[in-house]
């Protein structure tokens, strides 16, 4: 802890200190993972990307099964580039998932420190 969170947190009430220990730790993969499945502006976007994910990827595995039972050359390639562009797709989609849980990070931390200043303006008017 640096001298600018000791001074942060003497300056703060009981009540204020509890507020701010809800915003404390950072919270599992998992967790923030479910917690896009709350109410939230942009849950039915998040909702359709992992309903999406799961999609494809039992699409990829159907056309991984057409590709093994495959006869011709031709049918093999059109049933393999079928799996690998459902599997890319849900390599995307992960990846756009996870930019989205690093943007609520970044979020949470911003409003963390928000209500610091502000706790902290606070006391300073009195």
């Amino acid at each position: 802890m640096t001298h600018i969170d000791d001074a942060i947190r003497q300056a703060l009430s009981a009540e204020d200190a509890r507020a701010l220990e809800g915003f404390n730790g950072e919270q599992s993969m998992i967790r923030q993972a479910f917690a896009t499945l709350g109410a939230g502006p942009n849950q039915l976007i998040y909702v359709g990307g992992w309903l999406g994910a799961f999609l494809l990827f039992a699409a990829g595995v159907a056309f991984g099964w057409k590709f093994y039972t495959a006869t011709g050359a031709h049918e093999m390639a059109l049933w393999g580039g079928a799996t690998v562009l459902a599997f890319i797709a849900i390599g995307l989609i992960k990846i756009w998932f996870f930019m989205e849980l690093s943007k609520n990070q970044i979020i949470r931390e911003v409003k963390r420190l928000e209500l610091q200043v502000a706790r902290l303006a606070a006391r300073a008017q009195v």
